[in-house]
Parts: C-alpha cells; sequence; structure tokens
C-alpha cells in the first residue's frame, strides 16, 4: 500500500494524538513508526526507530495494510524540512495533507522538552539552548546524539506562519486542512470530524480522547540514552524492542516505568515577552492566511 495522507505538523501541536485517534478508525492504517520521516532528504534522521533508505525500505512500513482508504504517514519533520512536501507530491500528487497550528511560543518551548527526552539536546534550560541557535548554525556545540542540528534551530522549527504560508505555495487549497491545537483542547470531538470530513470517512462515533503527548520526562536517564539514542551496533534490536513494546498489551505499563509526566517549567517573564516579540511576525502571517489571532483570549 502506498501512504496517501500526511499529518506533518507542526511539531508538539496535537499531531500524536490526532494520529492516534486517527489510527483506530477502522478506515485508516498508520504505519510503525508513525514518524519515518522518508521525505526529508535535506535532513539526517536518527536510526533508532527505524532504516529507511530506499522507496521499497519505506513501502515496507505500509505492508501491513489491507483495505483502508487512508495510508497515513504522520511524520513532524516535512512540516519544516525545505524538499519534503515536493517530494511527497511528485511521489502522489492527489495526496492529501494536514498541518496543526500551535501558538508558537509554546510550540518551541514544547518542542525543546522533546529534544530533551529524546536525549538529542543536552541543554536542559530553554533559555540557554535557545540562546546557542546562532553558534550552532556554525556546527559549535552540537550535542553529540544530535545527527541533525537543524532540529535544534528553535526558531525555524516553530516558524509556523512562515510554515504555513510555504504549504499554501505548493499544496492545492483541496489536498490541505488547516487546524488549530486550541480548538483541539476545546473540543476535540470537533477537530476530529474536521478531519474526518477532509479525508471522506464516516464518523465511528468516536467520543473518547485521551490525552497523548502531554509534557514527559525520562525517569532514567542512563536507560534512556540506550532507549532513544542506542549505539549503532545494537540499533536493530532496540528498534525490534520498540516494536514490540509498542504492539505488547503492556505497552502503558512499560511507559509509565520510563516516563515522569509533569508540566514544564515556566518561561521566566522577560524570556517570555522577549519570545512574542520574536515570534510575533508568525502570528501575523497566520492572521493573514487564516483570518486567525492565535494570542487573542
Amino acid at each position: 500500500m502506498i501512504p496517501n495522507t500526511f499529518l506533518i505538523g507542526a511539531p508538539k501541536a496535537g499531531t500524536s494524538a490526532l494520529a492516534h485517534y486517527l489510527s483506530e478508525h477502522p478506515d485508516v492504517y498508520l504505519g510503525y513508526p508513525k514518524e519515518p520521516s522518508f521525505w526529508s532528504s535535506d535532513l539526517n534522521s536518527n536510526n533508532s526507530v527505524s532504516l529507511c533508505k530506499t522507496l521499497d525500505d519505506y513501502l515496507r512500513l505500509y505492508s501491513r495494510a489491507a483495505n483502508q482508504k487512508i495510508i497515513l504517514d504522520a511524520s513532524t519533520s516535512y512540516s519544516y524540512s525545505d524538499t519534503a512536501v515536493s517530494r511527497i507530491l511528485e511521489f502522489q500528487s492527489t495526496a492529501k495533507f494536514i498541518y496543526i497550528i500551535r501558538d508558537p511560543v509554546e510550540l518551541a518551548h514544547a518542542y525543546h522538552m522533546e529534544k530533551v527526552f529524546n536525549m538529542v539536546e543536552d541543554v536542559t534550560n530553554f533559555e540557554d539552548a535557545w540562546n546557542l541557535q546562532a553558534i550552532r548554525r556554525e556546527g559549535i556545540k552540537i550535542p553529540s546524539k544530535c545527527v541533525e542540528p537543524k532540529e535544534l534551530q528553535y526558531r525555524e522549527v516553530a516558524a509556523v506562519g512562515k510554515q504555513l504560508k510555504k504549504l499554501h505555495q505548493e499544496i492545492p487549497r483541496k489536498q490541505l486542512l488547516i487546524l488549530f491545537h486550541d480548538d483541539m483542547i476545546v473540543n476535540t470531538r470537533s477537530v476530529y470530524l474536521e478531519a474526518l470530513a477532509f479525508l471522506n470517512l464516516k464518523d465511528d462515533n468516536r467520543l473518547h480522547f485521551p490525552k497523548i503527548g502531554t509534557a514527559h520526562f525520562n525517569r532514567f536517564s542512563l536507560l534512556a540514552k540506550i532507549y532513544q539514542t542506542p549505539p549503532q551496533a545494537i540499533a536493530p534490536a532496540v528498534r525490534y524492542t520498540k516494536m514490540l513494546i509498542r504492539q505488547s498489551p503492556l505497552s502503558n505499563t512499560f511507559k509509565k516505568m520510563l516516563i515522569d509526566r509533569r508540566k514544564r517549567p515556566r518561561l521566566g517573564a522577560n524570556f517570555a515577552s522577549h519570545l512574542k516579540s520574536e515570534f510575533s511576525q508568525e502570528i501575523d502571517l497566520i492572521y493573514e492566511i487564516t483570518g486567525r489571532k492565535l494570542n487573542e483570549k
């Protein structure tokens, strides 16, 4: 089977949750891993979860799909890749895309936490990591486990207005659905139904929407290093173990053992104000394109 739908971002905007909800619809197949990032040819990928070097490798991830109408790839790296969307459209001209918008200040903060969790960011204080962006563009102070330095450019990853403008330029309008993270928080079912309508799927009467992808931290840093960024020699075994855990009925138990779920530290007032100013143009672009002002409560 060939992927025909791409949940491309924005990272930390509810993509994991929506991918999970859609994956349980009888007409949707979500491959494993949900984020193969195959089409981001301009970005280096971490091979701890999957190893997709060829198109055959990629398509093999979806080989177990049966008669589902929607074959879903939920790789958020596509949103900040320079090449992914155009490559996807060359591969599948009728592909559909879903992009979820979140306030870029919140997104950048949450994304930094995710990079720390994934062990590719070794600066745990977000303000300190933010201030390293300039020298990291020069290849300085890149953590040893980070295979793609662009992942640590928080300003660019969270440039949701710029990304949305590019998507509008590349993707035919009828093939692009724009959703909002705030709406998912307030009325998840309504957003879910909007996604189903876009994908021409029937309502499966889903009423339960558990929280997915909330703030999380590693309980055991040494174990996390092996699990998140394994040495190349054991990477295949780690990939296989992750797949087994995911398929196990005890997967939630394993997650609870390994993951500490708690709120992110609050940003300092001055830094929060700086970020709001830094991302003001992104907010304006989103308003210009969608008619919606994100930071108006």
